[in-house]
């Protein structure tokens, strides 16, 4: 019999925190963890931009909300005097994070999970824990309640999404921020059999070039990630409900500033236990093309509303 109630077992799974200036979204944030009580806690927050004064008190307010553990918890945290960018800095912070531990969930300022996402990510990293297909755990699902197969809890991608995840350090280690290899693979044409179609090809390797020409400005993480696991022919696990919302969306955002975003409608949810694992290790092409139309689809309606509340 399957419930929403999450399950009657302790979460020792390690939970890291990536903060900055916001102190609003992340006293959202750590409410949430503070619910379901992680027996270790990382905090990592990025320092103050040179030439914006504000960020100082700002800076110091997000980070004083750490003090309000009052559960039997280690904490560990890494404060960065200077500002590192949002790309070197979550970076930064997930390899400091897996110096430590073997296995782990990660979420950002932004990112408010559901309390059974805890212990989605913690039964998942403990069955996967040596199948090194398995790369990456999402909290997210954008189909809107749309679904291939009810019979499983989730599904196999090979697509990123990082509001809200959870991953192996045997995983985490293969990462390369500066994406070395990524000519070779571009010369040689190896990642062109990865996608969907040659829309979704021509789309991936234009965000990835613009990923690599963007390294030296420091502001981008996740498509570095992305490419580690198609470059290793990972796999992620999306779940059959979406488990993490993102509350970033708007002017004070470092990526999300387009509140008409589809996404940034989409809430979280429980899902049920206990988890309906598949028999099989298989990429769902039918969801990733679902997901990827809807990506799409998405992104056209969002600038034509920002064009027209524009203009209104």
């Amino acid at each position: 019999m399957m419930s929403n109630s999450i399950p009657n077992t302790p979460l020792h799974t390690p939970v890291l925190l990536i903060i900055f200036n916001r102190a609003h979204t992340t006293q959202q944030v750590f409410d949430r963890i503070r619910q379901v009580k992680p027996s270790r806690l990382y905090v990592a927050a990025d320092g103050p931009r040179p030439g914006v004064e504000t960020d100082i008190a700002k800076c110091a307010e997000t980070r004083r909300i750490v003090e309000q553990v009052d559960w039997d918890c280690e904490v560990k945290t890494l404060f960065q005097e200077k500002n590192l960018k949002c790309g070197v800095a979550p970076a930064t912070a997930i390899s400091w994070f897996f110096e430590h531990e073997e296995t782990g969930i990660i979420l950002e300022d932004d990112c408010v999970p559901s309390k059974s996402f805890f212990w989605f990510c913690q039964e998942l990293l403990e069955k996967y824990k040596h199948d090194t297909r398995i790369m990456h755990i999402s909290g997210n699902n954008y189909l809107n309640g749309w679904r291939r197969d009810n019979d499983y809890s989730y599904y196999f991608s090979n697509k990123v999404n990082a509001w809200g995840w959870a991953t192996w350090r045997r995983a985490w280690q293969l990462f390369d921020f500066n994406l070395k290899a990524y000519p070779e693979l571009k010369e040689k044409g190896y990642l062109k059999g990865l996608f969907l179609n040659k829309f979704e090809e021509t789309y991936r390797l234009s965000k990835l070039e613009e990923a690599f020409a963007s390294i030296p400005n420091g502001d981008i993480w996740d498509y570095q990630w992305e490419f580690t696991v198609y470059s290793n022919s990972g796999l992620c696990i999306v779940p059959e409900v979406n488990l993490v919302r993102n509350i970033g969306f708007g002017e004070d955002a470092t990526h999300t500033f387009n509140t008409h975003d589809n996404k940034a409608q989409i809430k979280e949810n429980e899902i049920a236990f206990p988890l309906r694992h598949p028999r099989f290790v298989v990429r769902d092409i039918e969801s990733d093309t679902k997901n990827f139309n809807h990506l799409i689809k998405g992104k056209v309606s969002s600038k034509l509303k920002s064009i027209l509340s524009f203009n209104l």
